[in-house]
């Protein structure tokens, strides 16, 4: 999965966050399909805590896909510090579900898989940044490890690109993850999808000040696509923004962004 590239290449980051169940698997298969300057986008590495997970559930997951290879000690080093050991999760605990050896890690207990299949997310995504590779991330961005990798790979010359999903309430999530469960896909709590759903939000206004182009979807309409209700790109320390229909204007973006923006003297879009 490693891409080949000249050492003059601009180096991005590209990040699909969003509450559980607004719709970022959709909106990263349309980014993936898109076209700039007259090339495919590309994200990259591609990195999904869900897709650990499914391989760690069914099988086991390798470093191999990554080319990476990162030794034992220094995985079991990391997790120390990633802020996902605790005392409901300890080291010991996280040493004797899993099973490390030549590149493979296999899961031993199941009911750490979750915490497993994160922690294994994020030590790939602070490898892949130490290696200076190009890569995307799919998350919840319910957590400020968030905001710290992405403000890392800005300091080391990255652009970074954020691609925001969400609905207009956490009730539209949980209906979807529970359609979703009935189609055999991954469950999440009620009560998890909806703290997350003010986390994420919460996070928004700063996470958008690191990017250096920020797109934001709304997918609130279950028989519609999602649409795209603002794109700014930073020149020169400034947000180009563009023009917006009145039509596509939220709730939720006005209150988690754009009232945010207003407060600190930030730009906001024109609206037409």
């Amino acid at each position: 999965m490693k891409s080949e590239k000249p050492a003059t290449s601009q180096l991005r980051l590209r990040v699909f966050a969003g509450p559980n169940g607004s719709g970022k698997s959709t909106v990263i298969k349309s980014i993936r399909e898109s076209e700039a300057s007259g090339r495919q986008i590309d994200v990259g590495v591609y990195i999904n805590a869900d897709d650990i997970a499914r391989a760690l559930s069914e099988d086991k997951f390798s470093f191999n896909v990554y080319e990476l290879e990162p030794a034992p000690n220094n995985f079991f080093d990391f997790a120390v510090v990633s802020g996902l050991i605790s005392e409901q999760f300890t080291l010991y605990q996280l040493q004797a579900a899993i099973r490390f050896e030549s590149k493979i890690i296999k899961l031993v207990d199941r009911r750490a898989l979750d915490r497993v299949a994160q922690l294994i997310a994020r030590f790939l995504r602070e490898a892949l940044l130490k290696d200076r590779r190009r890569f995307s991330f799919e998350t919840v961005f319910s957590h400020e490890s968030n905001l710290e990798i992405m403000e890392q790979a800005a300091a080391a010359g990255y652009k970074v690109y954020l691609y925001f999903v969400s609905t207009e309430s956490p009730e539209i999530n949980n209906y979807r993850v529970l359609l979703r469960k009935t189609q055999g896909g991954h469950d999440v709590p009620a009560d998890k999808i909806t703290s997350r759903y003010t986390s994420s939000l919460g996070l928004l206004y700063r996470t958008a000040q690191i990017a250096y182009q920020a797109f934001f979807f709304d997918n609130s309409l279950n028989e519609a696509p999602f649409r795209l209700i603002g794109h700014f790109k930073n020149v020169d320390g400034n947000k180009n923004w563009d023009t917006v229909s009145s039509a596509d204007q939220t709730a939720w973006f006005e209150k988690y962004y754009l009232s945010i923006a207003r407060e600190n003297g930030d730009s906001v879009p024109l609206v037409d």
